[in-house]
């Protein structure tokens, strides 16, 4: 009788285990669904849309849109978008959180069918600029769309973004963190009497560009650097976007810039050094800058803004000027 009885003792207590098993996958799951079924509604320069609050597969439209989901602690879906001249993802993106995402191209050429095939549950699109393309995202997915690049500072539009989205306390951390990054640079700048000229220079069609079209000027502003007033394309005194564009017969009035900041590749290649045009040149190879060996190359990719961009952009110019 003690043996029945231990066996039904024991019969019981697996059965209330399992209950209380099932129960909890019960309500996790009622959970889930209920935090999936969310939404939140807000009004755009696109209209009012209605966005799931909780996805779990979301899609950045555009690479620097990819890096603001994952800066707002989002799920990716596992197929996102690159540029058409790209194979994978920037190197400075964050690569833990890219693992087993793969990459199709769809820039400059719009992949709508293959957006469709993924089947995101969110799409986030910062190619504003294109009036017509929010409406054929949204019948693939809830839509959120803002205009990225209207030479704006990025940083505000992701605050706009994450603060619609509900993920402001995600954004706001990384934007502490990267000021307090900028303190300390700033604080070792000091300290070590490090207070240069810069510029943000590149190289096209037989003539050298100086302006503020990357968000190098960001980073330089931030630093307290003096940015050469060659930026400064409308005469207002302030740096932009507008810049100047000099000919090769024009290249001494760079002779007062001290580092220069320039895109490159992915792999390193189109330094503006190894330009023959330029090397050529003897008001070119005479500049400080190019005798002191300060030009500096980033991957022309963080040019566009995004944290991930902004954050590598820092570090290189940490580099560059305190070693």
């Amino acid at each position: 009788m003690t043996s029945i009885s231990a066996r039904r003792l024991r019969l019981a207590t697996a059965l209330a285990a399992a209950s209380a098993v099932l129960l909890t996958s019960c309500s996790s799951a009622d959970q889930s669904e209920e935090a999936a079924t969310e939404t939140i509604t807000v009004d755009t320069d696109f209209g009012q849309v209605t966005v799931p609050a909780e996805p779990q597969a979301a899609m950045g439209f555009y690479t620097t849109d990819v890096d603001m989901l994952i800066t707002m602690g989002y799920p990716l879906a596992k197929t996102q978008p690159i540029r058409d001249d790209w194979d994978t993802f920037p190197s400075f993106f964050p690569q833990d959180a890219l693992e087993g995402i793969e990459g199709f191209h769809n820039y400059p050429e719009f992949n709508l069918e293959k957006i469709l095939e993924v089947g995101p549950d969110f799409i986030l699109n910062g190619l504003g600029y294109e009036t017509d393309l929010h409406d054929k995202l949204t019948p693939i997915a809830p839509t959120y769309t803002y205009n990225g690049f209207d030479g704006g500072d990025w940083r505000d539009k992701f605050l706009t973004v994450a603060k619609d989205l509900g993920r402001e306390e995600q954004a706001q951390g990384w934007l502490d963190d990267y000021h307090a990054r900028i303190a300390e640079t700033k604080k070792e700048l000091e300290a070590q009497g490090v207070a240069p000229v810069v510029a943000d220079i590149s190289f096209w069609d037989g003539e050298v560009s100086i302006g503020c079209y990357s968000i190098s000027c960001l980073v330089f502003k931030d630093l307290g650097l003096e940015i050469s007033p060659l930026a400064d394309g409308d005469g207002d005194g302030e740096p932009d976007n507008t810049g100047r564009t000099l000919s090769m017969e024009q290249l001494g009035q760079l002779a007062d810039i001290d580092v220069i900041f320039t895109g490159v590749s992915e792999d390193g290649s189109g330094l503006i050094t190894e330009e023959e045009a330029l090397q050529a040149n003897p008001l070119w190879t005479a500049l400080p800058f190019v005798a002191n060996g300060e030009v500096h190359p980033y991957n022309y990719e963080m040019s566009y803004g995004s944290p991930s961009g902004q954050d590598a952009l820092l570090e290189i110019i940490h580099e560059a000027l305190l070693g």
